[in-house]
C-alpha cells in the first residue's frame, strides 16, 4: 500500500505553485497562498486538464494494460528499464520519482525492487496508473513536469522514460527533473533520436495527424495495422522509413502475433497522436548533462532513441 493522502500531504506534496505546505480541506488540497487543487477518487490534481497531453490520456486509457509485463507475460519493460538505467534489481529503502508515468508499465517494475515509488503524468493516464498501483504501494497523482508538486533535491532516484520529447520545452523538462535528484542521487531519462527524423515516414503526415480527433485517428489505426500486417512482410523498423506504421511482427520476442500487433496499433497512434515530438541530438544530452552539473553520465544511442544515466554530485 502506497502514501495515504495525509500522509503524502505531510511528507511529500507541496503547492507546486509556491512550493507551500498543504493542507486537506474539503476534500481538496489549500496551501497558505490560497492555491486548492481537488482530488478525485484519491488522486490529486495538480493541474486543470491534462493540456498539450491529451492524447495520452486517449491512449492509455484505451490501452491500459497492454505494456505491463504482468499482462503480457515477457519482460519487455523491465529489460529495458533495467538496461538503459544501470540500476539495481533492489533499491529498497530508496525514494525513487517517475515522471511521466503513463498507464504504469515501468511503475510496476519500479515498484518490484522494493522502493517506494511516487509516480505523475500531466495526462488522463494518472487516473489508470493510480488504480493499478496505489494499492501495490505507490503514490501518484496529476501534475506538470514544470511544476511538479514536490520539494526540490527530495529523490534517491528520477526516472522519466517517453516522455520530455513530448514536452513544449524539452531543455526545461530536462532541467526541471534534475532538480528533484538528491545530492549523490541518480537520474535516468531517455528521448527519441533526431538524427533519425528526417528518415522516419511519421513526420511527414505528423502535421496532419497531430490534429485529428484522437478517436477518429484510433479507429483509423486499429483498421489500418491489422490490414497492413497481412498484405506486408515483417520489415521493422524499415517500413517506417516509407509507412507511417510501426509493425513490430517478429521484433518483440516474448509476445504472441496477435499481442505484437496491438503495440504496433498502440505505437502507431502514439507515433502519429501527440501534440510535440521533438526528438533531440545525443551531442546535445551530453551538452545539457554537463551543464546540469551531472557527473558519472553515460550517454548512448538505445531503446527508443537515446538513453542517458548520470547522478548528481554529493555534497562535499
Amino acid at each position: 500500500m502506497g502514501m495515504t493522502l495525509a500522509e503524502a500531504v505531510e511528507s511529500l506534496y507541496v503547492c507546486p505553485a509556491c512550493q507551500g505546505v498543504l493542507r486537506l480541506d474539503g476534500g481538496d488540497l489549500l496551501c497558505g497562498n490560497a492555491h486548492r487543487f481537488p482530488v478525485t477518487g484519491g488522486l490529486p490534481r495538480f493541474v486543470p486538464s491534462d493540456g498539450y497531453a491529451s492524447s495520452f490520456g486517449f491512449q492509455w486509457q484505451a490501452h491500459a494494460r497492454d505494456q505491463l509485463d504482468s499482462a503480457s507475460g515477457a519482460s519487455l519493460s523491465r529489460d529495458r528499464l533495467l538496461r538503459g538505467t544501470g540500476w539495481p534489481e533492489r533499491m529498497p529503502g530508496e525514494r525513487i520519482l517517475e515522471a511521466g508515468c503513463g498507464s504504469g508499465r515501468f511503475t510496476e517494475v519500479l515498484l518490484s525492487t522494493g522502493a517506494q515509488v511516487v509516480s505523475f503524468d500531466y495526462s488522463a493516464a494518472a487516473e489508470v496508473a493510480h488504480r493499478a498501483f496505489s494499492e501495490r504501494g505507490a503514490t501518484v497523482c496529476q501534475a506538470s513536469i514544470y511544476e511538479m508538486p514536490y520539494r526540490p533535491a527530495s529523490f534517491d532516484r528520477v526516472f522519466c522514460y517517453g516522455v520530455i520529447q513530448h514536452c513544449p520545452d524539452v531543455h526545461r523538462a530536462f532541467t526541471a527533473l534534475v532538480a528533484m535528484v538528491k545530492p549523490g542521487g541518480h537520474l535516468a531519462v531517455d528521448v527519441y533520436d533526431r538524427r533519425r527524423m528526417w528518415l522516419n515516414a511519421r513526420y511527414r503526415v505528423r502535421w496532419l495527424t497531430k490534429r485529428l480527433d484522437k478517436q477518429r485517428l484510433h479507429r483509423w489505426c486499429e483498421k489500418i495495422v491489422p490490414l497492413y500486417a497481412k498484405v506486408m512482410p515483417p520489415l521493422h523498423p524499415w517500413n517506417q522509413l516509407v509507412f507511417p506504421i510501426k509493425d513490430y511482427r517478429g521484433a518483440l520476442p516474448g509476445l504472441t502475433t496477435e499481442q505484437q500487433i496491438q503495440w504496433s496499433i498502440l505505437d502507431t497512434f502514439d507515433a502519429l497522436s501527440p501534440q510535440y515530438d521533438q526528438p533531440q541530438y545525443l551531442g546535445t544530452m551530453r551538452r545539457w548533462a554537463a551543464e546540469a552539473g551531472l557527473v558519472d553520465v553515460v550517454s548512448r544511442h538505445g531503446g527508443n532513441g537515446i538513453e542517458l544515466s548520470g547522478r548528481r554530485p554529493p555534497l562535499s
